[in-house]
């Protein structure tokens, strides 16, 4: 076999094994991640309609309350009076209130009082489920919830329904309430599609990227022979740095749609949440119970929306692309800081210059990185961060006063995180540099140089 043919087959076969390797345990774990996240999406949704049921049906007790707390067992005049304030409470498009005894005849219903005083026990739905037992015995042992299929008011269609169901004591009376749940899983429906269909525009866009390396590769192959094969090594690293870059627009991208899309809608939620309280405390008559559910509610969302903007920010910091880089190394110190509770010292001095995107990020990562390994390994008391321009040079230095190590361990942990961080700033033409001894700590130097960047200098300022 010619030894052209022979370079090509050691550098293709590799790569489409590699490629479909990994094509392969992306598209699986993005699967999984996605079916996860269309699980815990149908179990908030379905957690927040739990939550407004309890909250309706509270609101309903606190309606009656005047009228039940004053009356006695046989009471029918405040029988009636309840019956009569339950009958004209509503609340949605079909929110509505019913109430049965304890043998299930039916006392209110508002939207089909044909079933008043019907015994419904038995009454079975289209799947056979005893819903009128299952809700007494949820209502019986301290409340509950239970789905089943009932006609919605405003289609006439038998829909899934879930209802709540609380127990009155003194009158042996199941008070409920439901919602129609048919619309989550068409939202469930609509994300499990929009998932699909990003999984396939990657899966694509692999195939594609491995298609247009493969005929690099080939033209590559033809043109060099056997004693340029650095040619070759220099496509590899090409390679590598196109993907990271493609990891970066990744995280990018991710990061917006969870502070503009998830993070938004959560902090509308809290708002909506926020007038309910208020409105809810202005109302006389409101039990402590609640108002702590309310204050619950509140604290979850709230917990919530940090937790979405702190993965958001690990992602890829918006300030990053939209303040620049000092901008975002002094938010990731301040971060490190509060987080680590080590002492920074910081020196940037970058001046009024246009660093070109691609040096940010390598620079950003690198800190990043430095960082992450100073408080899994260093034990270090304090941080040195120095970052200025020299000239048509930017350096960085990353200074700290942990317990260091020697090349020899390094070598044996394989430091991917150190060897990353050399690839990435070596790829673009830099200079990487570290030095570490035993309980004296460890520098690391990175020297870019800003070439045709360099020149951007604000005009005015």
């Amino acid at each position: 076999m010619p030894l052209k043919a022979k370079l090509f087959l050691l550098t293709l076969i590799p790569l489409l094994c590699v490629t479909a390797s990994i094509s392969w345990i992306f598209v699986h774990q993005t699967k999984s991640l996605g079916q996860k996240e269309i699980e815990t999406f149908r179990a908030k949704l379905l957690e927040s309609r739990e939550r407004a049921l309890q909250d309706n049906l509270q609101l309903a007790m606190a309606a009656i309350n005047h009228v039940y707390a004053r009356s006695s067992t046989d009471d029918q005049s405040a029988k009636r009076q309840v019956k009569q304030i339950l009958t004209n409470l509503r609340y949605g498009q079909d929110g509505y209130f019913f109430v049965y005894d304890k043998n299930g005849v039916n006392l209110v219903h508002p939207t089909q009082p044909e079933l008043i005083g019907t015994n419904l026990i038995n009454l079975q739905d289209n799947n056979g489920n005893f819903l009128i037992q299952a809700l007494l015995f949820e209502a019986q042992t301290g409340g509950g919830f239970h789905q089943y299929l009932w006609q919605q008011p405003s289609t006439g269609k038998m829909e899934e329904k879930l209802s709540y169901a609380a127990w009155l004591e003194k009158w042996e009376w199941m008070l409920g309430t439901g919602l129609y749940i048919d619309d989550i899983e068409k939202q469930v429906q609509q994300l499990t599609t929009t998932i699909n269909k990003n999984i396939e525009t990657t899966f694509f866009s692999v195939g594609a990227l491995l298609g247009v390396t493969v005929a690099v590769i080939i033209v590559l192959t033809l043109a060099i022979n056997f004693h340029e094969h650095k040619l070759a090594d220099k496509s590899l690293r090409e390679l590598v740095n196109r993907t990271v870059l493609f990891q970066e627009d990744e995280k990018k991208h991710l990061a917006r749609e969870l502070h503009d899309g998830i993070n938004q809608l959560l902090v509308s939620s809290k708002c909506h949440l926020d007038i309910l309280s208020h409105t809810v405390q202005q109302k006389m008559g409101v039990d402590s119970k609640t108002l702590t559910l309310i204050h619950k509610a509140e604290a979850s969302l709230q917990t919530a929306i940090l937790e979405v903007r702190r993965i958001s920010h690990n992602l890829r910091p918006s300030v990053l692309d939209d303040l620049g880089l000092e901008a975002a190394l002094n938010s990731l110190l301040d971060d490190f800081s509060e987080h680590a509770q080590l002492p920074i010292y910081r020196d940037i001095q970058l001046g009024k210059v246009s660093i070109d995107n691609e040096i940010s990020t390598t620079l950003y990562r690198v800190v990043q990185e430095s960082l992450t390994n100073i408080e899994k390994h260093a034990y270090a008391s304090n941080v040195d961060i120095r970052l200025q321009r020299l000239k048509d040079t930017i350096q960085l230095i990353v200074r700290d006063d942990g317990v260091g190590f020697q090349s020899s361990d390094l070598i044996k942990k394989k430091g991917i995180g150190l060897r990353n961080m050399r690839e990435r700033v070596e790829f673009i033409g830099g200079d990487f540099d570290m030095n570490s001894e035993r309980g004296i700590g460890t520098e690391i130097t990175v020297l870019l140089e800003l070439k045709i960047q360099s020149a951007k200098i604000l005009q005015h300022g």
